[in-house]
């Protein structure tokens, strides 16, 4: 086993500091990348190592001015980006990796096609950040916004992540819930049981301190959007793993196309449950309840 597959497997790296890439395009967000690489990197107690992958592995000026100032080791490989990236997130010692989302700010702005090659391979956490995003000091997000939609996979992902950031007291946490995901509850009184409920529901999928919790209906990705815009936010949390292409995989495209703050995302380990085969009439019922109580 070479070196390369020790530290892939874990083996021997007891010495080495766990690490949190950044991963450098040229583009104008280097500066946004590195500095909410080194502010997660405090939350996350890490590590920062910037990288550049480009098919000529020439580093650019720019690159090592930047990492230089950071006081970030920047490291250059070459070959095919997207490839190079997942393999640089090998690693056992590597938590996971920061990088631009889209090159422009304006027009339709999909999210770009490395973010989206590395994201379908990767199975570590991923920083997006977007151009619109301006971090002239490491960025230490304090005000979080959690979409979760009731499956427990879901929420042990975000509650996991949470417990291994360092202790922030005035660490925010918004809880947004809205009806594409599984168990929602049959309301007999939604008027006067939706505070309770929402209550119960950080109880069980997001106990702990400073956290709120609002409802939506409609395009659940729009739903992100506009609450993390009216809440403050300075993260979106997104906990997926699957297919990116549909389903739950739309609403995190869309969220990473639209979004002026930057996305991370946590891959889950989703099983089916009981209450799959329910869900479309389960949520159809609740969708009119909450329409109900909208109305009035």
């Amino acid at each position: 086993m070479n070196s390369a597959d020790h530290e892939r497997s874990g083996v021997g790296t007891a010495q080495r500091a766990r690490t949190l890439l950044a991963a450098l395009s040229g583009s104008p967000e280097t500066g946004a990348v590195l500095n909410a690489a080194i502010g997660m990197a405090r939350l996350m107690g890490s590590e920062v190592e910037a990288v550049h992958v480009s098919e000529e592995a020439r580093t650019t000026e720019g690159h090592v001015r930047a990492a230089c100032a950071a006081g970030v080791v920047l490291r250059e490989q070459k070959g095919p980006v997207v490839n190079q990236l997942l393999e640089a997130l090998a690693p056992a010692r590597v938590l996971g990796m920061v990088m631009g989302l889209r090159a422009f700010i304006s027009g339709p702005r999909p999210a770009g096609s490395i973010a989206l090659g590395v994201l379908r391979g990767a199975s570590k956490p991923i920083l997006f950040v977007p151009p619109e995003a301006y971090f002239p000091s490491p960025f230490e997000p304090r005000r979080l916004l959690v979409p979760l939609d009731g499956a427990q996979e879901t929420s042990n992902t975000f509650l996991e992540f949470e417990s291994s950031l360092q202790p922030d007291a005035d660490r925010e946490i918004t809880v947004v819930y809205t009806l594409d995901g599984t168990g929602a509850p049959l309301l007999e009184r939604p008027e006067h049981d939706l505070p309770a409920w929402g209550h119960e529901f950080l109880r069980q999928h997001c106990p702990g301190e400073h956290r709120s919790f609002v409802w939506r209906t409609g395009n659940p990705a729009d739903a992100v959007i506009k609450v993390a815009e009216q809440s403050g936010n300075h993260l979106i949390v997104l906990c997926f793993s699957g297919d990116i292409e549909v389903g739950h995989g739309a609403v995190v495209r869309e969220v990473l196309a639209r979004s002026p703050i930057p996305v991370l995302v946590l891959p889950v380990s989703r099983r089916a449950s009981p209450g799959d085969a329910r869900t479309d009439e389960v949520n159809l019922r609740v969708n009119q309840q909450l329409h109900s109580v909208e109305a009035g």
